[in-house]
């Protein structure tokens, strides 16, 4: 007899000897079957009801305690806890063959059978105090007991049954949005946000990872950080959030925040089928305006499609997901390539390019959300614009704010031997663009260090841009001197640039600043005030959010540019009132990482902005 038999045989006859009080335990084995790929696991039928669940390491009992509109199943406890595990565990579970392991293992004691009839009788029935479910975990080395919360899984089979994506699904509701003051852009506190933070990181059941990190080391900001594994058209990737400001509790915060963010822009969890149909078809029965064209948003040079066989070009006769957006400037329905929205989620048939996260973003309101996706766009177009284009920079004086946590800033990178520079970025779109530069003063490696921001309000924009500079500087040295050969192999040839991590560290090298002249001179700094004068006459003034966001997007649409919205909201962050968004501005240039993927290098926008491009990898982190 197995050991999931012989415990379920066991906690029977205790349930028997007690009167049949209460529902029988239910016992499934978990970690012996992928809980996560559809039709592969032989206790599905059993799962979602099971209230034991047998580990080589743990029996976890569960769940229980839960509301009545906040219950989970037991197939939403395995899938959570499918994710947590190592890659070799969930490789062996998800990969082409059926793993095998001992039969009769974990070998279950006397006490180990106690302990676990004594959690089953003391949950049974009992309330949970916030009325989300609880886990018990039973360790059976020890018999130590921890309990953790645990969120529904949205994309349960058991609990949820997915519809068919259609036009009103995509609709987003922009209503009036009031703002505290005509300068702040974020409608609540983060204080104000009552965020589960135990049920978002756990090593049962955590939503986003099984815990977080803290770095005392870091110098310049007090970062928070976690990762879990999400698997993608590449395989296990690890997706790794994280929150750097002043305090711990403030990084903690934005932490979790960036990583519901990343969980909702993964994969789809909204509980909607794409819609599936070539461009040709869909522009046909849908009409050109209502279709996003993903060639509009960039494809890559020919020779990548040749070279890299992950990749297939575009086919506009080849049918692939799409899914419901929302024109903003149009209040429309707008049908977007799935693979633009989802970045780790795809098919074989549409990978045609890979995205990342930009131009996704989280707030307290649609309206919020759809505001920092788009200034996100702005930003990495105004940088790669600035970069690629060869552009001179009107250079600012950051210490010409009166913020003292710019003061503030400045003085921890001068503590570490850099000096700060900041420069205008701004596009033809004419909203504030700010990029910073770390320079080391001893030209040692580590030597530059690049981040920008987007704001209505250019001195925020000069806070977030020295903000993402001083997250890296720590800690640039290290890496370049760990990776140098590797690194000087790239400054070679750029054709090994091929990692986000690449681009950043490259630049550690001190014989990388020869690519990075116009962000070196010794042109004079000027006032923030003095550089962005012009743009103090048209920001606007008002209490109502989508001022801010209409004076964005007709900024885009008269350069041509349509934003576009998705709704990618997950159960979890509607629970919270939080909203997240993927846009999309076509035309605008996209960041891409990898040296041969760079859709920016070939797309109108860029071409005819400059006669004489930098022809060397973007310095973005």
């Amino acid at each position: 007899m197995g050991a999931t038999a012989w415990l379920a045989e066991a906690l029977r006859r205790r349930w028997a000897a007690d009167g049949e009080r209460g529902a029988a335990p239910v016992v499934v084995p978990l970690g012996a079957d992928d809980a996560l790929g559809p039709g592969r696991d032989p206790w599905a039928a059993e799962r979602a009801g099971a209230t034991a669940h047998l580990s080589a390491r743990a029996l976890l009992v569960g769940p229980w305690g839960a509301a009545h509109d906040r219950a989970a199943c037991g197939r939403c406890l395995a899938m959570r806890w499918q994710r947590l595990r190592t890659r070799s565990e969930r490789e062996a579970l998800e990969g082409e063959f059926a793993p095998a392991g001992g039969a009769g293992w974990p070998v279950l004691t006397d006490h180990a059978v106690d302990a676990a009839w004594a959690v089953h009788r003391a949950v049974a029935g009992r309330a949970s105090p916030d009325g989300l479910p609880r886990v018990t975990r039973i360790d059976l080395g020890t018999l130590a007991l921890a309990t953790f919360p645990l969120l529904p899984e949205p994309l349960c089979p058991s609990c949820v049954t997915p519809g068919d994506d259609a036009p009103e699904h995509g609709r987003l509701r922009l209503d009036p949005t009031p703002k505290p003051a005509p300068d702040a852009y974020r409608t609540r506190p983060l204080d104000a946000l009552a965020l589960p933070e135990a049920a978002l990181a756990n090593p049962v059941c955590g939503v986003l990872g099984s815990t977080t990190h803290l770095n005392p080391a870091s110098t310049t900001t007090a970062p928070i950080s976690g990762s879990a594994f999400v698997r993608g058209y590449a395989g296990l990737n690890d997706v790794t959030f994280s929150g750097q400001a002043d305090a711990y509790a403030t990084s903690r915060t934005l932490a979790y925040l960036e990583g519901l963010e990343r969980y909702a822009g993964t994969h789809a969890r909204r509980g909607l089928r794409p819609l599936t149909g070539s461009l040709e078809e869909l522009v046909a029965e849908w009409g050109e305006a209502a279709v996003v064209d993903p060639r509009r948003c960039g494809l890559y040079a020919p020779e990548t499609y040749t070279d890299d066989p992950v990749l297939d070009p575009f086919d506009p006769t080849r049918p692939i997901p799409w899914i419901w957006g929302h024109s903003v400037a149009g209040d429309r329905p707008v049908l977007v390539p799935a693979r633009l929205v989802h970045y780790s989620a795809g098919l074989p048939s549409d990978n045609f390019v890979f995205e990342c996260s930009n131009g996704c973003a989280t707030g307290g309101s649609s309206t919020e959300a759809v505001l920092f996706g788009l200034l996100e766009l702005v930003e990495r177009d105004a940088f790669l614009l600035a970069w690629y284009g060869r552009r001179r920079l009107a250079r600012i004086d950051p210490r010409s704010t009166e913020d003292a946590r710019v003061r503030g800033m400045l003085d921890r990178a001068a503590l570490l031997g850099y000096q700060v520079r900041a420069f205008d970025t701004r596009s033809d779109l004419g909203i504030p663009v700010v990029t910073a530069l770390a320079v080391r003063r001893d030209g040692g490696p580590g030597l530059l260090s690049f981040g920008a921001a987007a704001s209505l309000d250019p001195a925020e924009a000069l806070a977030g841009a020295l903000s993402e500079v001083l997250t890296y500087i720590p800690h640039l040295p290290y890496q370049v001197s760990e990776r140098r050969a590797e690194l000087e192999a790239m400054a070679v040839d750029f054709d090994l640039v091929r990692q986000l991590k690449d681009h950043a560290q490259l630049y550690g090298l001190p014989r990388m600043a020869e690519h990075a002249e116009e962000f070196l001179t010794e042109d004079p700094a000027l006032p923030l005030a003095e550089v962005f004068a012009d743009w103090a006459r048209v920001r606007p003034a008002t209490l109502d959010l989508r001022d801010d966001l209409r004076l964005l997007t007709d900024a885009l649409a008269f350069r041509g540019h349509e934003a576009v919205a998705v709704d990618q909201t997950t159960p979890e962050q509607r629970a919270l009132g939080l909203r997240t968004v993927a846009t999309l501005a076509p035309g605008l240039l996209p960041l891409d990482f990898g040296w041969r993927r760079q859709r920016a290098l070939l797309m109108p926008r860029l071409l005819g902005s400059s006669e004489r491009l930098r022809l060397a990898p973007h310095p973005f982190p």
